[in-house]
């Protein structure tokens, strides 16, 4: 069983690989790439960590790594050779600058600081040096088979641990800080078998009353009070995959204005989520979105974009709308089948609180799949 696993995984990353060289050959000749960006080496050997650079070409593929990761790797990454030294990177460059490649090695311009470029261009001398922008990282947009099991399980993780903590009630949750209230998510999701919590640099977010006007909230000590929105926008990791959720419970009843505030953003995140099929416009997704908002009077609360994709990342390409971070354009990108992708409209008052709704969707050929189950709806968000 063992065996069969390890040669399905040799066959999986050796598929990718191929395909990461075959779109790099519709728009330049190479004869090799060097990968430099961690997630990317990831997806395409299975290295976790502690490697410094991924030299591919259709004869193999060669990671550098230093001692500290030299029998990880090797496991990790099967089917590929591995050169450990004490400087992992040189190591890779002096294997470039002796290798025969002379039509060209691409590289990726993006994710390499500039002395180690000046280390690539002294390695290939007149050979030339081709960037590869940002082509590993697209073909992360599409999904197979494993991705999105690993995507799901990381929904029903995260909904699980949620649910168990609201389900506590209004007066659990205002004896608890904003900071207690995000550990205890996070060790409800590892208790239920996530390997850790989603985000790999702020942490989940828990803002409550006026602080759930912040798009990205670091947790403090304010407690929330009666009638308060408390936002939490969290997720599961599992397997280095992830999902990215955010839903919002008041306290009690909420007053008027919040309660508009909630129908019109669980509107958006409705039609957002209809527009989404293959082939769609990022732009058009978008518009539907936040349209609603706009058309409710909106408009000038507008801070982020719609919604983008996820997966070894919490933010990858497809960015959907403006203020996305991604690198495909908003005006022209389109959806694919087997893109998951966010939709998360937010309305924010300064003062006085926010509400964002965010739901994970997988893109099918005709349509759209909404992973997660929670409901969004005002009903389900009061709690007592």
């Amino acid at each position: 069983m063992l065996g069969n696993r390890t040669n399905m995984l040799t066959q999986q990353f050796s598929n990718r690989r191929t395909e990461l060289m075959r779109r790099i050959a519709q728009k330049n000749a190479v004869e090799a790439v060097m990968i430099t960006h961690p997630v990317d080496i990831r997806y395409l050997s299975g290295a976790t960590e502690g490697v410094s650079a991924m030299l591919s070409a259709p004869g193999g593929t060669t990671l550098f790594t230093s001692k500290m990761f030299e029998a990880r790797v090797p496991r990790e990454a099967p089917g590929c050779s591995v050169v450990v030294g004490v400087k992992a990177f040189e190591e890779s460059a002096q294997q470039l600058k002796a290798s025969r490649y002379r039509c060209g090695v691409g590289y990726q311009g993006g994710k390499l600081v500039h002395s180690r470029f000046l280390q690539l261009t002294e390695a290939m001398g007149r050979r030339r040096l081709v960037d590869i922008g940002e082509t590993a990282t697209q073909q992360r947009t599409v999904k197979d088979a494993g991705e999105l099991r690993l995507i799901r399980q990381c929904v029903r993780i995260a909904e699980k641990a949620f649910l168990v903590l609201i389900g506590q009630g209004a007066a659990y949750l205002m004896s608890r800080t904003e900071r207690q209230l995000a550990a205890e998510l996070e060790y409800r999701l590892c208790m239920l078998g996530a390997d850790r919590q989603a985000f790999p640099f702020n942490g989940i977010i828990t803002a409550s009353g006026p602080n759930s006007a912040s798009c990205h909230h670091f947790p403090g000590f304010r407690k929330p009070r009666a009638g308060e929105p408390l936002l939490f926008d969290w997720g599961a990791e599992k397997d280095g995959y992830r999902c990215d959720i955010t839903r919002v419970v008041f306290m009690g009843e909420p007053d008027k204005r919040m309660r508009e505030i909630f129908e019109v953003v669980s509107a958006a995140n409705k039609a957002g989520i209809a527009a989404i099929h293959a082939g769609a416009l990022c732009a058009d997704v978008s518009d539907a979105g936040w349209n609603v908002v706009r058309e409710a009077g909106f408009g000038d609360h507008i801070r982020h974009g719609l919604g983008h994709g996820f997966g070894l990342e919490i933010h990858e390409p497809p960015g959907i709308g403006a203020g996305g971070s991604q690198a495909a354009s908003a005006d022209s990108a389109r959806l694919e089948a087997n893109m998951v992708v966010t939709v998360e409209p937010g309305i924010y008052i300064e003062g006085k609180g926010g509400v964002r709704l965010e739901d994970d969707v997988l893109v099918t050929p005709k349509g759209h799949k909404v992973l997660t189950t929670l409901p969004n709806d005002l009903a389900s968000a009061v709690l007592h």
